[in-house]
């Protein structure tokens, strides 16, 4: 079977979430039981932007709180440790997300 045959029988349409499958010259589409996604590109970007921004959000305040530990620790070597551990995972964090979100943003400025 030519490359073009073969994307020819996977073009195929089946309804829903199906896939097709050719057997003995007979096609058929078996359903795969997952759900089908009918969002344009507009709306994945706004659900995208809100989770990280919700991520975002939750890196600045791992930082307001890994200050306030190293702000209370009273010189102990220990808590001050854990208190700049806090305040330097918050911010890769912050970074990975700040990442992500431009890696999506770049991804679907292509899929329009």
């Amino acid at each position: 079977m030519s490359l073009l045959g073969l994307v020819g029988h996977f073009a195929k349409s089946c309804s829903g979430s199906s896939v097709p499958f050719s057997e003995s010259n007979h096609s058929y589409c078996y359903p795969t039981n997952l759900p089908t996604v009918n969002a344009s590109s507009s709306e994945l970007h706004t659900i995208l932007q809100v989770f990280f921004g919700i991520l975002g959000a939750l890196a600045v305040l791992f930082i307001v709180i890994g200050g306030l530990r190293y702000t209370i620790s009273g010189g102990d070597p220990q808590a001050m440790s854990r208190a700049k551990m806090t305040i330097l995972y918050a911010i890769i964090g912050l970074v990975v997300a700040l990442f992500a979100e431009a890696i999506v943003t770049f991804v679907l400025s292509f899929a329009k």
